[in-house]
């Protein structure tokens, strides 16, 4: 059985600037981590291409 549970929020004008900045925040977060991952891969197709392990 899975049951699941839906809230509203109604933040004032405070909480939703806080709500607002911290999903900035993760969005900043995962965007960096995103483009890491892909320089680094990046940099192993690279080396790859020139024959270092």
């Amino acid at each position: 059985m899975v049951q699941a549970f839906r809230f509203a929020l109604d933040p004032s004008a405070e909480g939703e600037r806080r709500l607002r900045s911290h999903c900035g925040a993760a969005r900043a977060a995962y965007n960096w981590a995103v483009s890491w991952v892909e320089a680094s891969w990046w940099q192993r197709r690279a080396e790859a291409s020139y024959g270092i392990a």
